[in-house]
Formats: structure tokens, C-alpha cells, sequence
């Protein structure tokens, strides 16, 4: 099982998502500090507004750097769809560190990335497969 999971995450592609999914995560955290710093939302719609807003340029960079496939309608409609596991669970871990744990929210969103980054690139990598051209 363990060789299995090295063979799953320890290779030049999910190091490409997870390179990529750090600018995106950098964009999506800049834009959740920001709407919660300035109190403009609540910390959950935050960090789904966050990561809704930065899928597309998650999109291109992963469908030519991390899969090396072209763009395409099928494949621009199904990347988001990929990320909605991720979404939910990120938005119920910020909630459950910030209302019952009670930590400062601007840190919230950043305690759940171990959970949702291979969350993600399981998700990204079945629906890259799916749509995939033959």
C-alpha cells in the first residue's frame, strides 16, 4: 500500500499540480485575507469565493504543464466540477477552525491544505482522464 501511494504522489506530476496549486492556493489565500481582513465576508463564503475565483488559472497551467493536454470546451467545463470535493471540504475545515476551535480565521483556510491538495489532484487527475482526447 505504501508503494502505492509513492507511485500515486511521489512523481513529476502531482510535484507539477502541487508547484501550480501553490500559486494558485498563494492567489486563493491573498483573496480570502483579504475579503476576511476587511470583513467584507464571513470566513467559509471566503474561501469559496477564493478558489472559484482562481480555477481558471489553475485550468490552463495544469492542463499544460501537469497533463500536457490541450485546452478544450469538455475539459473547461469539467476542471471545475473536479475541484467541488475540495471546495466543500476546505469550506466545512475553515468553519469547523474557525467557530469551533476557535483560531484566527485569517490562518483558517491554510490549516486545511493537507487534506485538500491530494484531495484535489485525485479529483483533477480522474476528470483530466475522463475528458481526456482520443
Amino acid at each position: 500500500m505504501i508503494d502505492k501511494i509513492k507511485q500515486k504522489f511521489l512523481n513529476k506530476q502531482f510535484l507539477t499540480f502541487c508547484f501550480i496549486g501553490v500559486v494558485n492556493t498563494l492567489l486563493a489565500q491573498l483573496i480570502y485575507v483579504l475579503l476576511v481582513g476587511y470583513d467584507l465576508m464571513e470566513p467559509g463564503i471566503s474561501s469559496v469565493v477564493g478558489d472559484v475565483l482562481t480555477i481558471a488559472v489553475s485550468y490552463v497551467l495544469n492542463m499544460k504543464l501537469t497533463y500536457h493536454e490541450r485546452l478544450s470546451w469538455k475539459s473547461a467545463i469539467s476542471f471545475p466540477i473536479s475541484y467541488i470535493p475540495g471546495t466543500i471540504i476546505n469550506a466545512i475545515i475553515v468553519l469547523i477552525v474557525v467557530d469551533v476551535l476557535h483560531f484566527p480565521k485569517i490562518i483558517a483556510k491554510a490549516i486545511s491544505l493537507p487534506i485538500t491538495i491530494p484531495l484535489n489532484y485525485i479529483c483533477v487527475s480522474l476528470i483530466v482522464k475522463l475528458t481526456k482526447r482520443k
